[in-house]
């Protein structure tokens, strides 16, 4: 997973449309600085970019207790790009193809982990596909407009490395070791 997060990611930007200011693996110099990092996010090292990661993105949300990786992998992603959105979206796709009721506010607890492990993941992931595009044209506007097609290019890819993945969980554990 991680591997493939820095696919997407890549190393360091300081794009000054890019509201994240300075970044490195896709870890923002705000986010570096609140897990102690103190140095040029151009110096961030992978290691303490997976931690972050790991902390932040994988236990937090949970996706350890995911039991589809191809399902952690994209929710993982969606987070790290999206904030709270990444879980927010799966909320309401659960809710759309499961007929669930699950409370669509960002945290994913208990309820929406159950919800997760009971669907059907080629399901969930096409629906999940389809929001997460959607999501990004409705906030492509403004100095967003220009991050768009990169945008929608990293659900491709995406869907293109799920494909590809199989199920045995040996993907999240870079996560678990």
């Amino acid at each position: 997973m991680f591997k493939y997060l820095l696919k997407v990611e890549g190393g360091y930007s300081n794009d000054k449309n890019d509201s994240g200011g300075k970044t490195k693996y896709g870890i923002t110099e705000k986010e570096a600085r609140n897990h102690g990092y103190r140095g040029d996010m151009r110096n961030l090292s992978l290691d303490f970019a997976k931690e972050i990661y790991k902390k932040d993105y994988y236990k937090k949300n949970q996706l350890d207790k995911v039991k589809n990786d191809k399902i952690a992998l994209s929710i993982c992603d969606f987070s790290v790009n999206a904030g709270n959105h990444g879980v927010k979206k799966a909320q309401e796709t659960l809710n759309k193809i499961n007929g669930t009721n699950l409370k669509v506010d960002g945290v994913l607890g208990e309820k929406t982990l159950e919800a997760l492990n009971k669907t059907n993941p080629e399901n969930f992931l096409k629906e999940y596909h389809n929001s997460q595009r959607r999501y990004y044209d409705s906030i492509a506007h403004g100095k967003n407009k220009v991050f768009l097609k990169g945008w929608q290019n990293r659900v491709s890819t995406k869907e293109n490395t799920i494909k590809n993945m199989n199920n045995n969980r040996q993907n999240s554990q870079i996560f678990t070791r």
